[in-house]
């Protein structure tokens, strides 16, 4: 096989797992998700989980259990740097099982390395074979031409996704910034005290208080607070993609996007 084929076999790999990861979360929010970080139907870690397989784990292909357990070891570990990384450079961790039974610092749970140990086997047996005499069956400048114009396209996924992701913190940082002026102003006003810890609340206690004539703030306060707000809108469907999101350092802006998503979410389901 050339490197065009295990370039395509790591689209198809990513492209499978999206469509795991989507049904999953689908069907349990009850409205279509479209999960994974790219714009389009890709989960990479999924790709990189097919390529370990395949190029790691082949040896043990003829001992099913020893297979079983080597996939559901390697892809947890992957999934558990994936995790640790993204939180360690955007401040948020975008997935988190700390509701589940048997789960390592939120980051991975047992029945999740089960199911990667199944599909893993699986993919070994009948899933890789299948692809690869699919992929070989092509003549190689056609897979080769392929595989260039996908690279393209998953490079300015990957530059627009990167760019959102950036925004994201650039937003959280401002948000959390702006927040903590809002306290630090009003935090000994009876009327602000109990809602300096929601973004919400404590936007809806500074805009009443104006809007009652019992406050005076300088109109480039609420207009910094109405772009903040839109910005929240914006960025809501991060939550969408990943509801068990949650942060630290911007506690009260990731849970002012879940607090958007809910509010959407009737209007989704209908």
């Amino acid at each position: 096989m050339s490197l065009s084929d295990y370039f395509l076999l790591f689209l198809i790999y990513s492209f499978i797992g999206w469509i795991w990861e989507t049904l999953y979360c689908s069907l349990n929010t009850a409205h279509f998700v479209n999960r994974g970080f790219l714009y389009g139907p890709l989960c990479p870690i999924y790709g990189f989980g097919g390529l370990l397989i395949m190029y790691l784990l082949h040896p043990l292909a003829e001992t099913w259990w020893q297979l079983f357990l080597a996939a559901a070891i390697g892809c947890s570990v992957l999934e558990y740097f994936t995790s640790w990384l993204l939180e360690a450079v955007f401040h948020t961790r975008w997935w988190d099982y700390s509701r589940r039974r048997f789960n390592l610092h939120g980051r991975i749970f047992l029945g999740g390395a089960l199911c990667f140990g199944l599909m893993g086997t699986l993919a070994e047996h009948f899933v890789q074979p299948f692809l690869t005499r699919v992929l070989t069956g092509f003549p190689e400048t056609s897979t080769r031409m392929l595989a260039t114009v996908l690279l393209l396209v998953l490079i300015l996924d990957l530059l627009a996704t990167l760019g959102r992701l950036v925004q994201f913190t650039q937003q959280m940082n401002q948000l959390r910034a702006f927040l903590g002026k809002l306290r630090q102003r009003f935090g000994s006003q009876h009327w602000f005290v109990g809602h300096a810890h929601s973004v919400e609340e404590a936007f809806h206690a500074v805009r009443s208080q104006v809007s009652a004539g019992r406050l005076r703030v300088e109109q480039a306060l609420l207009d910094e607070m109405e772009l903040l707000t839109k910005k929240q809108r914006s960025m809501a469907g991060l939550a969408r993609k990943f509801p068990s999101m949650m942060s630290l350092r911007f506690k009260a802006g990731v849970e002012n996007l879940h607090q958007h998503l809910h509010r959407q979410q009737p209007e989704k389901v209908s």
